[in-house]
């Protein structure tokens, strides 16, 4: 697929074109773009330029949410230009000077896109896939053998090395689904990390990356019986780079995105710590939440302020466009007012000197003629001492 074709289709949601909820598993989204595949193909639609490119739209949109690092950059920058140049370093095959400028420039707030290293995704897949045996139960503990499990409510505590997996299980049960379950990392060293869920085969199912708070990085996933809002991390420095017109303020909610409820499958999941920095290694804690009745009050209270945030973005697009509109029209009204200012001293200067040379001219003929003499003795040695006889 040319970069130049998936430039242009900036505007597009991918998963819409797709069918799919954002929350879409890999297997979700490849079956999905074989039945639109079949039914748009230009082999079975001689002529018709909009299937071609329907057709072309859905090779685009599956070229991007197959590929996990690419779909975790769409997820959270969008299908932008620079998404389609620059595609996320692997930061393994970088050397010591690679990775110490892109800690001082992750440091100075710029961010980098990332990828996970193949060796990993390569981990993950001969850890869910496993031995196959005839006893389903036995499969699934040699699939699963030698992971350690998070038990609800215990948080663990460890370090993973820059570009390296910590690997845990979890064990989903069917009356967690009333209220939804979380898992979320965070760490105190501000460190940069991924939280990662895969399926059953291995393939990514869902990333997060890590956002800075207060005092900590942190990164959550969701499975919850209720709609939610997710917020991507603001990055001020990007936006100052990338739009210096346009206020910050604006850009606050660039990245939120609505999320349908959707609850984890009551079966065991494999999930990983993914360390994301450039240098040192990750120190984290890893948590397996389980909700309950004692949060309904938080989730109330969520369910009235995500739609605010909602509301509230939809308003600063249409604001936006007036105020980009007034600022305009105010640099406009500040150019003029700037060559007003100039004409206007211009001409108040030639008045006042044409009034002084009109004043000049008027009084000319009453000026007495300069005589020779005059001109000989007016100077001051002359009149004190004269010239000899």
């Amino acid at each position: 697929m040319s970069v130049n074709a998936i430039k242009s289709s900036q505007d597009i949601d991918f998963y819409a074109i797709l069918g799919v909820e954002r929350n879409a598993s890999e297997q979700d989204i490849k079956n999905a773009y074989r039945k639109l595949a079949i039914r748009y193909h230009p082999d079975k639609n001689p002529g018709n330029e909009e299937a071609q490119e329907m057709f072309k739209k859905i090779s685009i949109a599956y070229a991007i949410l197959s590929d996990p690092n690419k779909r975790r950059q769409y997820d959270v920058s969008g299908p932008s230009s620079a998404l389609t140049d620059f595609e996320g370093l692997d930061i393994s095959e970088l050397g010591g000077v690679g990775r110490f400028f892109g800690a001082m420039f992750t440091k100075l707030g710029i961010p980098i896109p990332t990828q996970i290293g193949p060796k990993v995704l390569a981990q993950a897949r001969d850890l869910c896939m496993g031995k196959i045996t005839h006893t389903a139960r036995y499969e699934v503990k040699q699939r699963f053998k030698g992971l350690r499990e998070l038990m609800p409510g215990e948080p663990v505590s460890e370090s993973v090395s820059n570009q390296e997996a910590d690997f845990f299980r979890i064990v989903m049960r069917e009356d967690w689904q009333k209220y939804g379950v979380v898992i979320r990392c965070k760490s105190t060293s501000m460190s940069k990390f991924k939280l990662v869920l895969f399926d059953r085969d291995g393939s990514v199912r869902m990333i997060r990356e890590s956002q800075t708070k207060k005092k900590i990085t942190s990164a959550e996933l969701f499975f919850v019986p209720f709609q939610r809002v997710h917020i991507g991390e603001f990055v001020p420095m990007q936006h100052i780079m990338e739009d210096k017109e346009t206020p910050l303020p604006f850009h606050y909610l660039d990245r939120l995105e609505t999320q349908g409820g959707h609850s984890l499958e009551a079966r065991e999941h494999v999930l990983c710590v993914y360390g994301d920095n450039f240098i040192q290694s990750v120190k984290y804690k890893l948590t397996f939440l389980p909700l309950n009745e004692f949060c309904m009050d938080h989730v109330i209270k969520l369910k009235e302020i995500e739609p605010d945030i909602i509301n509230k973005k939809n308003e600063m697009a249409s604001f936006q466009r007036e105020y980009m509109d007034l600022k305009k029209r105010w640099e406009a009204a500040k150019q003029r007012l700037k060559e007003e200012d100039d004409y206007i001293t211009k001409k108040l200067k030639d008045r006042d000197d044409t009034y002084e040379e009109m004043f000049e001219a008027a009084v000319a003929p009453y000026k007495p003629p300069m005589t020779q003499n005059n001109k000989s003795s007016s100077g001051f040695f002359s009149s004190i001492f004269g010239s000899k006889s």
